[in-house]
Order: structure tokens, then sequence, then C-alpha cells
């Protein structure tokens, strides 16, 4: 329950919207036609200054050793990054497997968001770090500036992506047959170069 939160940052706060549009000033880049659009990249910055911010007090206050409590944040400064090109390349990375995997619907992930918020609320009294997540949760919406439902839909779409990127994973592991300790290391290598045979136009 501890590292639930790695999996709501995963799964839940990432906000990344991907639709196509007509080109226009708002457009950063193109991966096989899907625009990548400057408003999204700004919700996406948004999200992680305040996710880096919420996560890092939690951890914080909480009372584990100084060397853990040290590489957890490391951690989260990673995966809630604020530079530009990391977010960038990292919207590109999603936006092309994405186009290529269809492995939940967007329904579908709005359940799956519903029941691990029932799920924060179901277990706050047994575990306190469940009710440390859900008062991040709440206050992750509250910085955004948006309600629940629209936070639902966000999240939603974040954790389609998350699965299609799994999925992409496991195809690759049982394809190359790489084993668990190193699957994450190979993935990035082998996407970033089905990435650069792929058609990706910026507009910087």
């Amino acid at each position: 329950m501890k590292k639930l939160y790695l999996i709501i940052i995963a799964t839940m706060f990432c906000a990344i919207l991907f639709c196509s549009c007509a080109r226009n000033n708002d457009v950063m880049a193109t991966v096989n036609g899907i625009d990548i659009k400057r408003s999204e990249y700004e919700i996406r910055l948004k999200s992680n200054k305040i996710m880096m911010e919420l996560l890092t007090e939690d951890i914080n206050n909480s009372d584990i050793e100084s060397e853990e409590k040290n590489a957890q944040i490391k951690e989260i400064q990673e995966k809630c990054s604020t530079d530009k090109d990391t977010i960038l390349d990292s919207m590109i990375e999603t936006a092309y497997i994405d186009s290529k995997y269809d492995s939940v619907t967007h329904e579908q992930a709005k359940k799956e968001i519903e029941k691990q918020m029932s799920n924060l609320d179901l277990y706050a009294n047994e575990y306190p770090q469940v009710a440390a997540n859900g008062k991040i949760m709440d206050e992750y919406i509250k910085r955004m500036g948006i309600t629940k439902d629209e936070y639902i839909d966000l999240a939603a779409d974040s954790y389609v992506s998350y699965v299609n990127k799994q999925t992409a994973k496991e195809e690759l592991a049982k394809e190359k047959n790489i084993s668990d300790d190193v699957l994450d290391k190979e993935f990035e290598s082998y996407i970033q170069q089905e990435i650069s045979k792929s058609t990706v136009v910026y507009y910087k």
C-alpha cells in the first residue's frame, strides 16, 4: 500500500490528451498524424509540477529512513520531470504507442479509475497511507483547478496509455524472451528505434 502513490502517478495523475485537429500554432509536433498540442504540454507540465510538490511533501512528512526517502524523492523527480524536452519526448512516445495499440476503451478506463478512487475511500480507515493518497488526490484536483469528473476523464486517458504501454512491453518481452529485470531498459531502447522509423514532425 505504501507504494500506491507510484501506481497513481502512472495511471491516474498524468494528464495527457491526444486528439487530431487542424494545423495551428498550438501544435508542437505530430506522430504518425497524431497532433501533440501546446495546450496539452502545458497541462502535463502543470500536472508534473503539482504532483512533484505533493508527493515530495508526503515523503518528507513520512517516518522512513533518510536514504530511502532520498531515493523515493529522486524517483518522483524523474517521473514528474518539468524539463520541456523530457515531457515532449514522453508525449511523443505515448502518442506513438497509442497509435499502435487499443488495449482498453476510454469507458473501461473510467470504470477502473472510479474503482481505484472507491478503494481509496474503502481502505482509508484501515491503511494510513491510503488515506494520505486520498488527500493527495483531493489536493491535486484543487491545485489543478478541475472538477472530479474532469479529473476522472483525464486520468482515464492516462490509464489507457498506461495499459497500451504495458501491452507493448509484454509483447516485446515474449517476442525477445526478455527478463523482467531488464525489460524497462530494453523497451525504451526498442521504442525509440521504432519512433525513429516513424513520421515525427516538430513545430517547436
